[in-house]
C-alpha cells in the first residue's frame, strides 16, 4: 500500500526512462507485456517540461511509449496504477507555478492517453520556490482530477517535512510519496532522516535504482546481463573497499540461498518495512525475468545483519581536544 492512500501497488516498479530511446519501441512493448504478465500494475514514465528543443534527449519519448503501448493493449484502466517522475524547467515569467505545473501534467496525460495520472513524482529544483506556490500546485493538480496524488523526488528531507506541515495549516493535499535513490551502496540519503519521516508520516517510499545501477547485480554470470552504460561511472563512485566489502557480503549471501547478487540486494532493499516498492529500470524481458523472483526471496536475520554490517555508514568521530601549545602560549591547538 503506498502509504495512507490505499492504492496497492506491485512491490517492482517499471521505470522505463530508457524506453523509446535506448530501448526501442518493440523491446520495450514486450518488457511492458512480460511486467504486466507478471502481475506488475506500476508503471513510472518520465517527463521534462517545458520539453527542450532537440530530440536526441529521452524527455518524453517514455510516456509516449507507455501511452501508445496501454491504448494497444485491452487493459482497463483500473488495472495500472500509473505514474510519470516529471522535472519541470523554469517557469515563464509572469506564469503562476499552479498553471504551469497543470499545463505541463496536461502535456503528460495526451503522451499516456489517459485522463488522470495515479502519481506524480515532481523532480526536486529551484525551479519549485517558492513552497507557499508549490503546495498550491500540487493542491490544484488533486482538486482537479488530474492527479491521485503527488509525490516527491530528491528534495531534502527539511522541505518535505515543511511542505506536509505548510499543507496541514492550509487544508491542501499533500505530498503522499518519497523517490530516492536507495541500495545497499546508497544508504546515506534515506537512512535514518527520511526513513523516519517516511514512517512517521505515513509517507509511501520508491526505491530508485535498488541495483545501485547494476554494480550489485554482478557475479555468478550476470555481469553481461545486466551491463550498464555507466560502467566507468559506477567503479569511479564504487570500486573502492567499500564497493568490495558490499559486493563480498551479496555474493555470500546469495550463495547460501542458491540465488543470484541481484535477487539479494533487490531483496535487501525490499525487506526494509519503509520501502513501498522499488524502481528498476531493465531493457529486456530476460533482465526483467531474472529481477522478479527477488520479490519471493526471503532472508533471514543472519543474512541482513551481514549485508548490514559491510555497508553500514562510517560514523566519523572527531575528538576535538583543546590544548594549549606550550611553544607558543595562548595558541589553542585543536587536536
Amino acid at each position: 500500500i503506498l502509504g495512507r492512500t490505499g492504492l496497492k501497488v506491485s512491490e517492482l516498479c517499471l521505470g522505463t526512462m530508457n524506453f523509446g530511446w535506448k530501448t526501442d519501441e518493440q523491446k520495450s512493448f514486450a518488457i511492458l507485456d512480460a511486467y504486466f504478465e507478471a502481475n506488475g500494475n506500476f508503471i513510472q514514465a518520465t517527463g521534462y517540461c517545458p520539453a527542450p528543443a532537440f530530440t536526441a534527449a529521452s524527455t518524453t519519448f517514455s510516456e509516449e511509449v507507455v501511452g501508445r503501448w496501454w491504448d494497444s493493449r485491452a487493459i482497463l484502466r483500473s488495472q495500472l496504477v500509473l505514474a510519470t517522475r516529471l522535472t519541470l524547467g523554469r517557469v515563464p515569467e509572469g506564469v503562476p507555478l499552479a498553471k504551469f505545473a497543470r499545463d505541463c501534467v496536461r502535456q503528460s496525460l495526451r503522451r499516456l492517453k489517459t485522463t488522470y495520472l495515479d502519481l506524480v513524482v515532481f523532480e526536486w529544483t529551484e525551479s519549485l520556490l517558492p513552497m507557499r506556490d508549490l503546495m498550491e500546485a500540487f493542491d490544484g493538480l488533486v482538486r482537479s482530477g488530474l492527479v491521485r496524488y503527488i509525490g516527491a523526488a530528491n528534495f531534502p528531507v527539511w522541505r518535505v517535512a515543511d511542505a506536509i506541515g505548510r499543507a496541514y495549516l492550509r487544508n491542501h493535499c499533500r505530498m503522499e510519496a518519497l523517490q530516492s535513490d536507495y541500495s545497499l551502496m546508497t544508504r546515506a540519503r534515506f537512512e535514518p532522516e527520511a526513513m523516519s519521516l517516511t514512517q512517521e508520516q505515513r509517507l509511501g517510499f520508491l526505491a530508485r535504482s535498488p541495483l545501485a545501477g547494476g554494480f550489485l547485480a554482478r557475479g555468478k554470470g550476470l555481469g553481461e546481463r545486466f551491463v550498464s552504460s555507466r560502467h566507468d561511472w559506477l567503479e569511479q563512485r564504487f570500486g573502492n573497499g567499500y564497493g568490495d566489502a558490499a559486493q563480498a557480503a551479496v555474493t555470500d549471501v546469495a550463495s547460501r540461498h542458491e540465488a543470484s547478487s541481484a535477487h539479494v540486494a533487490l531483496s535487501w532493499v525490499l525487506h526494509n518495512p519503509a520501502v513501498t516498492s522499488a524502481v528498476i529500470g531493465v531493457h529486456s524481458v530476460a533482465q526483467l525475468r531474472e529481477l522478479v523472483p527477488a520479490t519471493s526471496l526471503r532472508l533471514s536475520t543472519t543474512d541482513v545483519e551481514q549485508l548490514d554490517h559491510a555497508t553500514a555508514i562510517e560514523e566519523i568521530r572527531v575528538n576535538r581536544e583543546i590544548t594549549r601549545n606550550t611553544a607558543s602560549p595562548g595558541e589553542l591547538v585543536l587536536q
